[in-house]
């Protein structure tokens, strides 16, 4: 018999701050999940899809709109509460190169000191597949962090926009992003939902320190 998955309800989910430097963020109580990727890869439908929530995170055509930490805190109905954080696109051209150098410093401020972070999860076009900026990042993360942290901070890589290719070519797609990642994919789509319930799983298995 197939094992029924019960649906991760959000019953609260709401904006906690917007920062543009580390210090600028709320103290660091929660367990946080950040999402990362290149503009226009889906990361705030994502994030709105898995909260449950039609436009609490902003959507826009425009690249580069995201240009500051924005935290979210989120309440599940089994207790569990969690800052979802949503951190600023890249790989966009319509930012002068000075924005872009200013994120440089926050961003890797944020994902090197801040002690509560517990998933960085990086979306990934599945038409595109890893460009140089997700190598990059990846790379990052690879390296130590320069805080104590009670549990290690895993690395979550999302393809997203799943049902933009034919259901035929789900498992070659995700097979071969996943070998060129080097750690598991989870296929999503904010559209239809596909891999909502998988990546709460790796979420919450990441919160509390699994792997």
């Amino acid at each position: 018999m197939a094992k029924v998955t019960k649906e991760t309800r959000v019953v609260a989910a709401e904006f906690a701050a917007g920062a543009t430097s580390v210090a600028g963020l709320p103290p660091p109580a929660l367990a946080e999940v950040a999402f990362a990727g290149r503009s226009n890869v889906g990361k705030s439908s994502l994030m709105n899809a898995l909260l449950g929530r039609r436009n609490l995170v902003r959507t826009s055509n425009t690249p580069g709109c995201t240009r500051q930490i924005n935290v979210f805190t989120a309440s599940l109905d089994d207790g569990l509460s969690l800052h979802v954080v949503d951190l600023p696109g890249y790989g966009y051209a319509k930012v002068s190169k000075s924005e872009a150098r200013s994120w440089g410093p926050m961003l890797e401020g944020y994902l090197k000191r801040r002690s509560t972070l517990r998933a960085v999860c990086i979306l990934v076009d599945i038409r595109r597949g890893l460009e140089q900026e997700e190598r990059d990042l990846l790379a990052f993360l690879a390296s130590p962090p320069e805080v104590d942290r009670a549990c290690p901070t895993q690395v979550v890589v999302c393809a997203t926009k799943l049902d933009k290719i034919p259901l035929s070519q789900h498992k070659t797609a995700l097979a071969e992003l996943s070998r060129d990642a080097g750690v598991p994919v989870v296929g999503t789509s904010a559209e239809t939902l596909a891999g909502r319930e998988a990546l709460w799983s790796r979420l919450r298995r990441a919160i509390a320190g699994e792997a």
